[in-house]
């Protein structure tokens, strides 16, 4: 996964200095005032973004616009802690497990661009622990793949590897297939894993054709598709969309 994820970094913005992850990953905390939370939010940056970025982007204020009875973490799930394999272990161990002793009803996350795939990745790993997942424009891996897969007639005809018994986390090759076998699983109910929503801006110039190679395999309802490229401004859109008619925005209000 290492090699995967050191692809996505210079695909996006150029090779990026590979630092070490911090020993622990830090969040900013956004909790509800007057009463104990429903729900947990769980936001997850994309590749050159911050934790405080969904602050100043407008994503945590449009959650408190709806009156919704959450609590909102953004994780400072940086590019190093894909980058070492650690992005499942440190966010689990660090602000997910954490923050569920406070015994929420339902967990969500919500990831942009490296993000949304670190929102899939985790769900991949604790399907008993996330309630659902919104994926922004989500990096799903390597062309060819996808190419495959839209060869096979798409996702429901592909013919997916079996379950490897151990994922070698330095095997991009074996890691993308797996997460796209557990996507076929998943959106065919044949896997536990959590209500998965998709959203992208239709100009996306990376990303928009692997996003809809997965979205021809979720209900209308799931998947949302907005004008813009690979930017803040389409994902937001797009959250503005999911928070007037999920599941969420109905399983999380006060």
């Amino acid at each position: 996964m290492r090699v995967l994820l050191l692809l996505c970094g210079c695909f996006f913005s150029g090779c990026l200095v590979l630092l070490p992850p911090d020993p622990v990953m830090t969040s900013v905390r956004d909790e509800l005032k007057g009463g104990k939370a429903k729900c947990l939010v769980v936001f997850l940056p994309g590749v050159r973004d911050e934790a405080e970025d969904f602050d100043e982007k407008g994503f945590v204020a449009a959650l408190r616009e709806k009156n919704l009875s959450v609590d909102v973490i953004s994780a400072q799930a940086t590019m190093p802690y894909y980058t070492q394999g650690v992005l499942v272990e440190r966010l689990g161990n660090d602000v997910i497990e954490p923050a569920q002793a406070k015994r929420y009803r339902q967990t969500w996350l919500i990831g942009v661009s490296m993000g949304g795939m670190g929102a899939l990745l985790y769900s991949h790993a604790h399907p008993d622990e996330v309630t659902g997942v919104l994926a922004l424009a989500p990096y799903l891996g390597k062309r060819p793949i996808t190419k495959e897969i839209r060869a096979a007639g798409g996702l429901a005809s592909w013919q997916a590897p079996a379950k490897p018994e151990k994922i070698d986390v330095m095997d991009d090759g074996v890691y993308q297939r797996e997460l796209w076998r557990w996507l076929q699983a998943l959106t065919a109910g044949k896997e536990k894993g959590p209500e998965l929503y998709l959203g992208w801006g239709q100009e996306d110039p990376w990303l928009a054709e692997p996003c809809e190679l997965l979205g021809e395999a979720l209900p209308e309802s799931r998947r949302y598709t907005v004008p813009g490229g690979h930017k803040w401004t389409s994902w937001k859109k797009v959250l503005d969309q999911f928070l007037n008619d999920s599941r969420f925005a109905k399983s999380c209000a006060r």
